[in-house]
């Protein structure tokens, strides 16, 4: 009998690592609440390491650069746009896999548990230069290595080594250093400058420098004794900052509000003037209103930063509630309305067939047909991969439009509509061809002059309602602790509150949900949440959701009537 052969030794069983993730991010000791995802099994080196994209512009410097194709992230000379990085969800917000450029600049990466930690050798300021003619307001900083520029409630501050006369020069041009340890702080200039960094050699380029002087305000008071506000407080205006407990959570509010018309305010939605595609901070939105108080508002797209729900100010549609999700509705002396709402469109060609238009001024992409008017701004650039539009003037289609047009962008004169296809559904006419649009909403919400969407709809009638899924929200998110922003109503008046845990987890939606019940709301709203949680008093920012000044897409803000 043959002896049989032993079997060959089995090849080494390759398994995929499941990938860290925690909530804290520690930069050079600075620590910041954000979701991040390591991969890879070194504890020092990860294979990936995706971080969220409003972290990376708050907390390390990352610039976001406008070019002809398409933004752009630039960090130390390097230059990548957004649409060749891989993007990810991370929790309630979207994120990169930055691993490899962070290790190119010498970042130090470790994790521990939930924290990860940044670290960069603290740089010696080796000069300052300030620019002439065109780019006066410039100020470049000479360093000896690279550093990160960390938004810090109003300050922007980087770890570095600098010298009294530095800070003395600093001092001079209104910047306000101070030097805290290995940080210095620039006091209230988190919103006033823009930092761009350069390598070989290594520098900072603040610009914005010059200007009206920034008043320092102590963080996180609400400034009830601003001068604007004194004769509103003795009317009977509330602005607080009180814990309540929901279970055994304590959760820390801000709230201001009372009854609004016999105080002499009213809400006012805060957006860009001319344009919907487009970020800002809500202090500059705030400014631009007069608003005295104001919150974040809706949700939007962070990447393509355009508006992800309902906006009507003083009877036009900025851009068009999705998904019938909640909203809140007000004109001129209507009393604040709470609900969910659902705007329809139809086309009607030649007298003959009409077609469903699924969205108006939104960038919520899906296939079908889409319309935009000079609301959205002056130009319509191509969301998708595949799409063709019309353009209508006084009820005639008078131009069409193919891919590689809508590609590069083309007008929305005053006066027309563009309606877009996208997905492969067909244009429902042709150049020559006589149309009649239509626009109703499914509830009166929808007649109001004013409109803010967010979601999902908290309470109304005195009672709970909270239903995500109805409202088109991911389980995911529905399952999130997040930093809240909530507009309320109750019998002692309207509310905008922030919410956000004052010693262990941010609040659930539920949660959310039971404290503006606590509070003695009988309708309340859920807006866009996390990051964008912001509440200003007097243009100042008194609460940030998770420690950086965010730039938003809209805002609520509260006016003199």
């Amino acid at each position: 009998m043959l002896p049989i052969a032993p079997p060959p030794e089995p090849l080494p069983q390759i398994r995929a690592v499941a990938p860290r993730r925690g909530n804290t991010v520690a930069i050079d000791g600075e620590r910041v609440e954000s979701t991040w995802e390591w991969r890879g099994n070194n504890s020092k080196q990860p294979d990936q390491l995706w971080l969220p994209l409003d972290l990376l512009e708050a907390r390390l410097g990352f610039r976001r650069q406008a070019r002809p194709g398409g933004d752009a992230l630039e960090w130390f000379g390097r230059t990548v746009a957004l649409r060749r990085l891989d993007s990810r969800t991370l929790g309630d917000e979207v994120g990169f896999d930055v691993g490899g450029w962070l290790t190119s600049v010498g970042v130090d990466t470790k994790r521990k548990g939930g924290t990860l930690m940044l670290r960069l050798p603290s740089p010696a300021l080796q000069g300052l230069r300030r620019g002439k003619g065109a780019t006066a307001k410039r100020l470049v900083l000479d360093l000896n290595g690279p550093t990160f520029a960390q938004r810090i409630g109003t300050d922007l501050a980087f770890a570095l080594q600098t010298t009294s006369r530095q800070r003395n020069i600093l001092r001079q041009l209104g910047l306000h250093p101070l030097q805290e340890g290995r940080l210095l702080k620039l006091r209230g200039q988190a919103i006033r400058l823009r930092s761009l960094s350069l390598a070989t050699p290594w520098r900072l380029v603040l610009d914005g420098v010059g200007g009206r002087t920034v008043a320092i305000q102590p963080r996180g008071k609400l400034l009830i004794n601003s001068p604007a506000l004194a004769p509103f407080m003795q009317k009977g205006l509330v602005m607080e900052e009180r814990t309540i407990n929901v279970g055994v959570k304590p959760l820390r509010i801000f709230r201001v509000g009372g009854r609004l018309n016999a105080l002499g305010l009213k809400l006012q939605p805060l957006a860009l003037k001319d344009r919907q595609q487009g970020l800002s901070f809500l202090p500059e939105l705030s400014r631009s209103a007069k608003a005295l108080v104001a919150i974040n508002g809706g949700f939007f797209n962070r990447i393509n930063q355009l508006p992800l729900g309902a906006l009507r100010r003083n009877g036009t549609w900025l851009s068009g509630p999705i998904l019938n999700r909640g909203v809140i509705a007000w004109s001129r002396q209507s009393p604040l309305q709470f609900g969910r709402l659902e705007l329809l469109q139809e086309l009607q060609v030649n007298s003959s067939k009409r077609w469903r238009l699924g969205f108006l001024n939104s960038g919520y992409v899906q296939k079908g047909l889409s319309r935009y008017t000079p609301s959205w701004g002056s130009r319509y650039r191509a969301l998708s991969g595949k799409e063709q539009a019309l353009l209508i003037r006084r009820g005639v289609v008078e131009q069409e439009w193919g891919q590689s047009s809508l590609r590069q962008g083309v007008p929305i004169p005053t006066g027309t509509d563009l309606i877009v296809s996208r997905g492969g559904a067909a244009l429902p006419a042709g150049i020559g061809d006589r149309v009649k649009l239509f626009l109703w909403p499914r509830s009166a919400l929808g007649t109001h002059s004013n409109v803010l969407g967010g979601g999902p709809l908290l309470m109304q009638h005195g009672r709970i309602v909270l239903n995500g899924r109805s409202e088109g929200f991911s389980p995911n998110f529905l399952r999130l602790t997040a930093p809240r922003t909530v507009v309320g109503q109750g019998r002692d008046g309207q509310w905008m509150l922030t919410v956000h845990g004052a010693a262990t987890s941010d609040p659930t939606l539920l949660e959310t949900a039971l404290a503006a019940q606590q509070l003695g709301l009988t309708e309340a709203l859920n807006l866009d949440g996390g990051s964008s949680t912001t509440l200003v008093v007097r243009h100042q920012t008194v609460m940030n959701g998770r420690g950086s000044t965010p730039r938003v897409h809209n805002g609520l803000g509260l006016i003199r009537s």
